[in-house]
């Protein structure tokens, strides 16, 4: 039987629903234990929403047991009910300082719903306390945040997640990075991935969110910190998980109507990327916020040998050569044939089932420490390449963001 995981959620934001829900929907494998934010309002919905979430869900679990249509069903909804009815007397503690819920609650993982200035020492205090961590995207601002996170979870044995690897977990991207990983696609060479919004920046086209997204020392960068890194990270599960080598970037703000608010804006709108990586592929990766193209095959397409990928559909490479009377070769025919993917016959968990079943076995989570790495070490490169103009190495990341003269990540765009 596995451990059911006691979580302490760090952050209780906007996206802090999304783990209170995602939680309470395994009440097999977690339980809330502590909700924790510096503003009292904010740790005060969250605690009650985590309360009443899981009195809603006992209830109707009761309800569904009454009419199941089997004895196993009956059981389970049962004892999911118990669950669910538990909060009511253990309740969900509160607290405003995260050092606190860390060493006072006896935790087996924290669930950070923090912007990403505060996920660096969050996650080196938790695993060093021998907490599992589940991290929001993105999982840093700067590589060396990221390595540093990687590092201090790996010396202390503990698991690291992060947020956008839930973009991974669904047949179609495992049959995918099948293809590509053992070789059915032959040498895949290249891949490119576009995606854009006409207009959907925070806090100008789109509001609610945090004044962090705007400002590059928070946040790290704009578009392709908060929308790019869903499609790089699934870019490099599908490609295998390669190490990037080399990186250029251009980054573009500047898009109508202006931003007219008070908060500091100085993070890309636009942002297109060329990455090399050390197994000899290359990837470009198109992101915008805001745009006015229209009509623009958007998705992710892969070139390989023996096929390719255009989004999920997978093309092969059927042709035949055409002979002479003597039967030499002539001119080869090529054809692509668009071929249904084999699709794995099994179920995926979701984001926090896949972090919480890491947490009870050896197995890592889909988008771990490692990949999360080499996600924030395109983010940050193509950032800082745009700056410089010019492209640069992974190893040259890590010299200019130590010789940065003051604690201040992020690279601003002009």
């Amino acid at each position: 039987m596995s451990k059911r995981i006691k979580i302490g959620i760090i952050g209780c934001g906007m996206i802090a629903g999304s783990h209170v829900n995602g939680y309470l929907d395994h009440p097999q494998h977690a339980e809330i234990v502590a909700v924790c934010d510096t503003v009292e309002a904010n740790v005060k919905r969250r605690h009650a929403e985590a309360l009443s979430g899981a009195a809603s869900r006992a209830e109707a679990a009761k309800a569904d047991a009454e009419k199941a249509d089997t004895a196993e069903a009956r059981e389970q909804l049962n004892a999911d009910a118990a669950l669910w009815s538990e909060y009511a007397n253990n309740g969900v503690k509160i607290f405003s300082d995260y050092n606190e819920m860390i060493r006072e609650c006896d935790l087996d993982a924290v669930s950070l719903a923090l912007p990403p200035f505060v996920h660096e020492p969050a996650t080196i205090a938790a695993a060093q306390a021998g907490n599992h961590v589940f991290c929001e995207k993105p999982m840093a601002r700067t590589a060396t945040e990221a390595r540093n996170m990687r590092d201090a979870c790996d010396a202390a044995g503990v698991k690291l997640a992060y947020q956008s690897g839930g973009t991974c977990l669904d047949p179609t991207s495992h049959a995918i990075r099948d293809y590509v990983t053992s070789g059915k696609l032959g040498d895949v060479y290249y891949g490119r991935l576009t995606s854009y919004r006409v207009r959907g920046r925070p806090n100008v086209d789109m509001f609610g969110f945090g004044r962090w997204f705007l400002n590059s020392v928070y946040s790290g960068g704009g578009t392709i910190y908060d929308t790019g890194v869903y499609d790089i990270n699934r870019s490099i599960y599908l490609l295998g998980s390669p190490q990037p080598a080399t990186i250029s970037g251009i980054a573009y703000r500047g898009m109508l109507p202006e931003y007219t608010g008070e908060e500091i804006n100085d993070v890309e709108e636009h942002a297109s990327v060329f990455v090399r990586f050390t197994n000899g592929m290359s990837f470009t990766y198109e992101h915008g916020w805001s745009s006015n193209m229209a009509g623009q095959p958007q998705g992710i397409f892969i070139f390989g040998s023996k096929g390719s990928f255009s989004s999920d559909k997978l093309f092969l490479e059927k042709g035949d050569w055409d002979t002479d009377d003597q039967g030499n070769r002539r001119r080869y025919q090529s054809n692509l044939v668009e071929t249904p993917l084999e699709l794995p016959e099994r179920s995926f968990p979701d984001k926090f089932r896949d972090f919480l079943d890491a947490c009870n076995s050896d197995a890592q989570p889909v988008s771990n420490g490692d990949v999360g790495l080499k996600v924030t070490e395109i983010m940050s490169g193509s950032l800082l390449s745009a700056k410089l103009g010019r492209e640069i190495s992974v190893e040259e990341l890590y010299e200019i963001e130590a010789l940065r003269t003051e604690p201040t990540p992020g690279w601003p765009i002009p």
